[in-house]
């Protein structure tokens, strides 16, 4: 396999694990804006620990697959 064809599919495969990370991110943060909506009167502190965690998880994942593609370019060019 080539090094174009390598990375390729790791763009391929970084683009499907964000694109996946941000579809279940979306997913709970709307069931958790429709939690929001219902819980009227109720301290947020869940919702801001829910929402927190929520983006947490998303800039790990996101910033975590761009570091390794940034890695694997880096060693690509050298």
């Amino acid at each position: 396999m080539g090094d174009l064809q390598t990375y390729f599919y790791l763009a391929l495969i970084s683009v499907v694990m964000i694109g996946l990370t941000l579809t279940f991110v979306g997913i709970a943060a709307a069931g958790l804006r429709r939690w929001f909506k219902r819980a009227h009167g109720q301290t947020p502190l869940a919702f801001w620990l829910v929402g927190g965690a929520i983006t947490l998880a998303l800039l790990f994942i996101v910033f975590g697959t761009a570091g390794v593609i940034y890695g694997f370019v880096r060693y690509g060019a050298s």
